[in-house]
């Protein structure tokens, strides 16, 4: 009893301590840093100057070769639509898979970005050439025989590169929607919207999932 006495009378003396050790008068001292360098880092702020180097400039470009990870985009056929051999593919990569899904979102992504120049049907009828919007090149007709005949990368390349008067749109289009897009493409190509491409589905939907989508040759 006496034990347990003495502990709790220790246990009161050093709450006691520590509460007046939180009290004292206002210092202009910095405080104790026991860890300095976590405050006080050896290091430069971006765009902050740097007279070391002769531009004066603290911010120094990559060392040659250098990638980020996540960054290497080494599979030209999922990154730019190409082959081995770089000419452009006829067929989807392997990270998508041709599905309803896909096509969906094809259409859904096309109606926002593409239609508005080359028109729902992709005939090259958007309303903006209806309202007289002043087009120093007409919006391709995606109908033409030249274009029916292209592989699916050259959609692909299209969309992520620009062509002609067309600005590019890898900046506002992800790369899986790009694809999804040149998949629509195919579909208005070879169904039309009127249709509707669940109607007359490409035989690669019915029967599952697949990665070719090749043009008329």
């Amino acid at each position: 009893m006496q034990l347990r006495n003495l502990a709790l009378t220790s246990l009161v003396g050093t709450l006691a301590v520590g509460a007046l050790a939180c009290q004292g008068n206002r210092s202009d001292q910095p405080p104790v840093h026991l860890n300095p360098n976590m405050d006080f880092q050896p290091r430069f702020d971006a765009q902050e100057r740097n007279d070391f180097f002769a531009d004066g400039r603290a911010m120094r470009d990559p060392v040659e070769g250098t990638v980020a990870r996540g960054l290497l985009k080494d599979d030209d056929h999922y990154w730019r639509g190409r082959g081995i051999d770089g000419r452009l593919v006829d067929e989807l990569p392997a990270q998508i898979e041709l599905s309803s899904a896909l096509i969906d979102r094809g259409r859904e992504r096309y109606d926002i970005y593409c239609a508005p120049c080359h028109g729902e049907s992709g005939k090259g009828d958007g309303f903006v050439t209806e309202h007289g919007a002043p087009f120093a090149v007409q919006p391709k007709n995606l109908h033409e025989d030249n274009l029916r005949a292209m592989p699916l990368g050259y959609f692909f390349d299209v969309a992520t590169n620009g062509k002609a008067t067309m600005q590019p749109y890898a900046a506002q289009v992800p790369v899986d929607d790009r694809w999804a897009i040149a998949v629509w493409v195919r579909i208005l190509q070879k169904h039309g919207i009127d249709k509707g491409w669940k109607a007359d589905a490409p035989p690669q939907v019915a029967a599952g999932p697949s990665r070719a989508v090749g043009g008329e040759r």
